[in-house]
């Protein structure tokens, strides 16, 4: 596990720090309190960046990442696909079994406050907690920060998990403590099927399309 925490630091550290820093924001104020003081925070730019940014936590998004990846690895591919539906049901049992009466921000302000909400964005009025795109997020960055040895990516990958976990604040679909959880949600999946998967002594992992391909020829 030292190992482990030591290779991947660079994404590891700032989300840690990230958890830090917003503890005492969910603990101290209330999820409305919070939601209202970030909402008050836009214009034109981030309304567009944020609006396209948070594809990258979608469904389609990832798993066409894990399918492109067998190409090049059939290893990496599941890592990536398998975190994906491993951490999305568990997501959902949460959303739909055990915490099914918690709105989203634009039903939970409905009537109360005006938000400032981004044309577009097909908004959703129950199932927020935890974030589906905060989960799928760093679960996939995470993944993705694993397949390489570039500190620079590493924090690159960490800061797009972080951008994307945030769009989804910002475009009010969820709360802070939604996004908070579904990135524990996400990480911890990206860790258990590293080790699943990785330690999965299976030949056919080690090849790709590409060498199948090849080999055909």
């Amino acid at each position: 596990m030292f190992k482990f925490l030591k290779d991947f630091k660079i994404f590891l550290l700032p989300y840690t720090v990230f958890l830090i820093l917003a503890t005492p924001v969910i603990v101290l104020f209330s999820k409305e309190e919070v939601h209202i003081f970030l909402n008050r925070h836009f214009s034109p730019f981030f309304d567009e960046f944020f609006k396209t940014l948070t594809f990258l936590g979608s469904g389609i998004f990832v798993l066409g990442i894990g399918i492109i990846a067998m190409l090049f690895s059939f290893r990496k591919s599941l890592f990536i696909i398998f975190t994906y539906l491993g951490t999305g049901l568990f997501v959902q049992v949460l959303k739909r079994l055990v915490f099914t009466d918690v709105v989203r921000p634009t039903k939970f302000f409905e009537g109360i406050y005006p938000l400032h909400l981004v044309d577009g964005v097909k908004l959703y009025a129950q199932h927020s907690f935890p974030s589906g795109h905060a989960a799928s997020a760093f679960g996939l960055f995470l993944c993705l920060a694993m397949m390489t040895r570039n500190r620079s990516i590493q924090f690159l990958f960490f800061i797009f998990s972080l951008l994307v976990a945030y769009s989804r604040i910002y475009l009010s679909q969820h709360f802070l403590i939604d996004i908070y959880f579904g990135s524990i949600i996400g990480v911890a999946g990206a860790v258990l099927f590293y080790y699943t998967v990785f330690m999965w002594n299976k030949t056919w992992l080690n090849f790709s399309l590409l060498t199948l391909i090849r080999k055909k020829k």
